[in-house]
């Protein structure tokens, strides 16, 4: 798929680095630390995968991993400061605006299914996240005096278990993610939730040219932590919007076509349109961040860009318009 399981956070200018050992200690175990560092996001993972489980017949996959980010919170909290300005004490208040810190510990176990192309992953995942100023300091409140973690402290710890089901046919035409994840209050102030994801991609030949479809949808039930809401437009979603400008619901949908055609190799163009709407649940999110900025909770972007294989990733330039009659 051309936009993987799980999309990129990181977005703009992204420097990286990594070290693999693929059969460490003699075991055929793979050890692979990774750091990625953009403008403002910056990711370091650190994991320790067994291909080969106890040697069963169903090829069990493990992998365990530690994971520290840090990642602008701007697709939710950003947005116009009330009449005076933010609050001294508010994270917005700050140059660089929100930033969300996470902690996460995890164990995955992965394995192909008996009906042909699907695979399916359990896991278990721990997380500690809070949010800070530029300056490193916890915060708890926005610029609103609206809270910025769902238990009110500095940070919200989450224990959540995961199940995943992915579709990769054989033609590699297509794609289909299903993952559920339940997050358990182990003790009496962690959170406890329920989310559901859903991806689907198709691509079509038309001659020289592809046609993409891509859809994705989400909703949570129970503890929402604002930083956990889901961000509606941006690079990722409705192209025409800033990140998150579209709106942050407890539910969402997101639509996209695309068509490319090759222009001189290895450079292709590409027109696309794309749809986002929080289905109207962005007041159910603790402190409506999105009204409170003045989201609209729906949007339409289109525009026009190129696509470059180059080699060092691909690069792809885009200019887009929205249904506000604004362009980026």
């Amino acid at each position: 798929s051309a936009r993987g399981v799980m999309e990129g956070s990181l977005s703009g200018f992204i420097g990286s680095f990594a070290y693999t050992q693929k059969n460490l200690f003699g075991l055929n175990h793979k050890l692979a630390a990774s750091l990625e560092a953009g403008q403002v996001d910056s990711t370091f993972r650190i994991a320790l995968t067994d291909p080969w489980v106890w040697k069963d017949n169903y090829r069990t996959s493990r992998t365990m991993y530690v994971t520290n980010t840090s990642s602008s919170g701007n697709a939710v909290h950003g947005g116009r400061p009330p009449l005076g300005g933010a609050g001294p004490h508010s994270v917005e208040a700050a140059a660089d605006g929100v930033k969300v810190q996470r902690l996460i510990t995890g164990l995955d176990f992965c394995r192909p299914l008996s009906v042909g192309g699907w695979n399916g992953t359990m896991g278990f995942t721990w997380q500690k996240a809070g949010l800070q100023d530029a300056e490193g300091r916890a915060q708890t409140l926005d610029m609103y005096g609206n809270p910025l973690t769902f238990s009110g402290t500095p940070s919200d710890t989450t224990f959540t278990t995961l199940g995943r089901l992915v579709y990769n046919p054989a033609s590699k035409d297509s794609q289909l993610v299903l993952s559920y994840e339940h997050a358990l209050p182990l003790k009496p102030d962690w959170l406890n939730f329920g989310r559901l994801q859903v991806r689907a991609e198709r691509t079509v030949g038309l001659g020289p040219a592809r046609l993409s479809l891509y859809g994705k949808g989400g909703a949570i039930v129970g503890d929402l932590p604002p930083y956990e809401a889901f961000p509606i437009g941006g690079t990722n979603s409705v192209r025409g919007y800033d990140e998150g400008a579209v709106g942050s619901g407890r539910n969402y949908v997101v639509a996209s076509g695309e068509i490319n055609v090759p222009l001189v190799s290895p450079l292709e163009g590409a027109l696309f349109v794309d749809y986002g709407t929080d289905l109207d649940s962005g007041s159910s999110v603790l402190g409506n961040p999105a009204g409170e900025r003045g989201k609209p909770g729906n949007g339409l972007g289109y525009g026009a860009g190129v696509r470059l294989d180059s080699p060092v990733g691909p690069i792809r330039l885009e200019y887009a318009f929205n249904d506000k009659n604004a362009r980026r």
